[in-house]
């Protein structure tokens, strides 16, 4: 794992969730911790509210007023300079009442706006955790992951309608 002060504000921000109990509205484009923060369709009135009680790091709750193209959980990933890494990844456990998917990206800032690089694999969230374990290459095989970039966050794509879902852990790493 780098030691850049970036991923170290990643890991500080998730180890907050994972040692406090936390609870609240969920008010988009808010952090909820440094570098956590819901982005909805603006279009679909999206409503929540999320807590973060022991042995999880986020238990969430959304309804939308109108269908929504999308809806994504961003965490900043401040990793701008790929060069010296080999990979980009995340492992994750998830659980909902009902099978559902969960997309994960990795999202860069550019010039006129960003780009998106999914990872090969969704998440797959059942009514009992699962180990979710992937990672990008960061050597150029990728077309939508420049190798410098002035930010960078990882995007996990939820369900566009009413979801329930819980997060029990989540790990991001660079090597």
């Amino acid at each position: 794992m780098t030691d850049t002060p970036p991923a170290t504000l990643t890991r500080e921000s998730l180890d907050m969730l994972r040692s406090s109990s936390l609870s609240g509205e969920i008010v988009p484009e808010a952090e909820i911790v440094p570098g956590l923060r819901f982005v909805p369709d603006p279009d679909a009135g999206m409503r929540g509210r999320f807590s973060s009680p022991a042995g999880r790091l986020l238990e969430i709750e959304l309804t939308h007023e109108r269908p929504a193209r999308w809806c994504g959980l961003h965490i900043r990933l401040d990793v701008g300079d790929l060069s010296g890494l080999g990979i980009v990844g995340l492992s994750a456990r998830f659980a909902a009442p009902h099978a559902i998917a969960v997309a994960p990206c990795l999202r860069s800032g550019t010039e006129t706006g960003f780009a998106d690089c999914f990872f090969a694999k969704q998440v797959a969230a059942l009514p009992r955790p699962l180990l979710h374990l992937d990672a990008l290459e960061t050597d150029g095989r990728h077309d939508a992951l420049p190798p410098a970039a002035p930010w960078r966050e990882i995007v996990l794509f939820l369900p566009t309608g009413d979801v329930r879902l819980d997060l029990h852990d989540l790990r991001i790493f660079a090597a």
